[in-house]
């Protein structure tokens, strides 16, 4: 089986992570804007995933629904019966989705899962993850070290991305395999000359922050990064762009 996560970016090719869903067509991690990813053939779809005071895994970036919902209170303060009564301010037709739901849309179009842990539920995440796909499908995310390695514990096979790494984070990362990171820069120009060369060297794959222009995505996939994660772009977009 190819291992999709390792396949080789290029223009015919290109690796494209839907940021919290296709969110020109929905509100950020809503059902509606992981349906439309999934439409759009989208490589992977990525979510952030929180759990409700009663156990419940949902998708939500923020941990309070201030800002999103019709509501407020913080998400682990809150029962998934409260939630779901709930609906996202820019949509009153939707509500926020189970995590479960989110992971059946991705594997009913064939769209790997990058799921960012927000809190130290890591283990129910990928146990839950791994009900729905092989462990080589399975991306998990974050921006805490502890997360990525308590992944691992449960998991040698699923693969860890950290946020906005540096190069000491790089280190710890080479060592567990299956690995790779993002480095904080919006600027391309700025990015270091031998940087994703030598991350590379190092066994770990690569990324930048979101390419949202046809133009970016190109000069991304030219510098040979290994997925490109954007808020925007589809493959529809960059064959006319």
């Amino acid at each position: 089986m190819e291992d999709r996560i390792y396949r080789k970016q290029d223009l015919q090719h290109l690796k494209l992570i839907a940021h919290r869903g296709f969110t020109p067509e929905g509100p950020q991690n809503s059902l509606k804007a992981f349906e439309a990813a999934g439409k759009r053939g989208f490589w992977a779809i990525e979510t952030d995933v929180r759990r409700t005071r009663d156990g419940v895994l949902v998708c939500c970036h923020d941990e309070t629904i201030d800002s999103l919902y019709d509501g407020s209170g913080r998400i682990c303060d809150a029962d998934w019966k409260e939630l779901s009564g709930r609906h996202f301010t820019e949509d009153r037709g939707e509500r926020m989705p189970l995590f479960e739901e989110y992971l059946e849309i991705c594997r009913s179009y064939g769209a790997l899962p990058f799921i960012e842990t927000k809190t130290m539920d890591v283990e129910e995440v990928v146990t839950a993850a791994l009900r729905h796909f092989e462990e080589e499908e399975l991306v998990i995310s974050s921006i805490l070290m502890e997360h990525l390695l308590t992944a691992r514990d449960v998991s040698g096979g699923v693969f860890i991305h950290h946020i906005f790494s540096t190069p000491e984070t790089v280190e710890i990362l080479r060592h567990q395999g299956r690995c790779g990171v993002s480095y904080n820069y919006s600027d391309l120009s700025k990015v270091p000359e031998h940087l994703i060369e030598e991350t590379h060297e190092k066994g770990v794959l690569v990324c930048l922050r979101a390419g949202d222009s046809p133009e970016t995505v190109r000069e991304m996939a030219g510098m040979g990064l290994d997925y490109i994660p954007t808020n925007r772009m589809t493959k529809e977009a960059m064959a006319q762009g």
